[in-house]
């Protein structure tokens, strides 16, 4: 498996998906092997016995990387790597790539036997650039096009290929390639919800090491907040998050009524404290893991539609809004009527028990079992 964050901490989204993806394969396989950069020191006591991890250095992109890939894909080429792959791969082996950025280092001659996208990651990059300055889009329109040529032929490559949108899906499709969806989960398991305290306190969970957390935090923060504010005036935000001091959203302060909490030891307490849920993101792509984990801990949930990407059968248990007003309403009357944010939240939590992380990978085992006995 040819992994760009390896598995042991479950910290964000991406490492999530890529731990519970190591734990199918570790069922389905006797001798599992992870490469790629940033080791946890803890891996060997997180992971099953018969799952090695093999850290190299950091990428080193090369210009002939970069040309085949484009710089979305270059940058995480790896020479040390490649070598990995072309002296450890053995006939009969089973090769992962997670995230098609990583295929940039598959030497010739390894076939690629899964391509688990996480995202169709070129049509998330060209999703954020339209919040750009026109400049900066220009400018990388040829890279984003190259990169969409490189991840296309990487997945076309494949023999087969894993999503985990329906939306990601008939994007695919529309290129003429067939996928696997196997959608996100969740870490913890489904609880049952306890009542909505009644603090009028809604809460924002998301790293800011990730871009479209960010741009959505700030719009939120600066569009829709003001406007619940002005019609609760007793409500009360939390954004809870890796990365919150480091990268402060909103350099000028926060706002009334909003307290931000930088990489705490747990998120529990402050689900516990919630009301309302919010996830307003303006970019990105997939099935949203922190829509899922609100889901799961019984809290309704403010979302846009492109947060509900992946979940759009489910949209009966959210609200979904786009822009501020609409947002800032859907909000407020949720904080207001703690009888509707809780009839929500419970019936999120029985939408939830079917997003755990090993159900959500039943898909990817099949898939993994017939190509063993092949």
């Amino acid at each position: 498996m040819v992994a760009k964050q390896l598995p042991a901490t479950t910290d964000s989204g991406g490492r999530q998906r890529t731990r519970a993806v190591v734990d199918a394969y570790a069922e389905v396989f006797d001798e599992v092997h992870v490469v790629g950069f940033d080791a946890w020191p803890g891996w060997r006591e997180a992971l099953p016995g018969h799952v090695q991890v093999h850290e190299v250095l950091a990428p080193r992109p090369t210009p002939r990387a970069v040309l085949r890939g484009s710089v979305f894909a270059g940058k995480w080429f790896s020479q040390q790597l490649q070598d990995v792959l072309r002296a450890g791969v053995r006939p009969g082996d089973v090769v992962h790539v997670d995230f098609p950025q990583m295929a940039v280092n598959v030497p010739d001659g390894v076939q690629v036997d899964v391509l688990d996208l996480h995202n169709v990651e070129s049509d998330l990059v060209a999703r954020r650039l339209r919040t750009e300055h026109p400049r900066l889009r220009l400018l990388l329109a040829p890279e984003v096009a190259r990169f969409r040529r490189f991840e296309f032929a990487a997945a076309a490559r494949a023999r087969a290929v894993t999503a985990c949108s329906r939306r990601d899906q008939e994007v695919l499709q529309r290129h003429g390639i067939a996928s696997t969806f196997v959608p996100n989960g969740v870490t913890t398991a489904p609880v049952v919800p306890s009542a909505p305290p009644g603090g009028r306190r809604a809460l924002f969970v998301g790293a800011m090491d990730y871009g479209p957390n960010k741009a959505s935090l700030r719009w939120f923060l600066d569009e829709v907040w003001p406007r619940v504010v002005r019609r609760v005036p007793q409500a009360r935000f939390d954004a809870v998050g890796r990365g919150l001091a480091a990268s402060h959203p909103r350099p000028e302060g926060e706002p009334e009524g909003a307290r931000f909490h930088s990489d705490v030891a747990s998120v529990d307490p402050f689900y516990e404290a919630a009301d309302v849920c919010v996830v307003p993101l303006l970019s990105g792509g997939g099935t949203k893991i922190k829509l899922v984990e609100a889901l799961s801990r019984g809290r309704a949930v403010v979302t846009t539609s492109l947060g509900l990407e992946g979940l759009e059968e489910h949209r009966s248990v959210l609200r979904v809004a786009d822009g501020a007003e609409a947002f800032a309403d859907a909000l407020a009357e949720l904080l207001e009527d703690t009888a509707q944010a809780a009839a929500l939240g419970s019936a999120a939590a029985e939408v939830a028990r079917s997003f755990s992380w090993p159900h959500a990978m039943t898909p990817l085992r099949d898939l993994l079992s017939a190509l063993r006995r092949e």
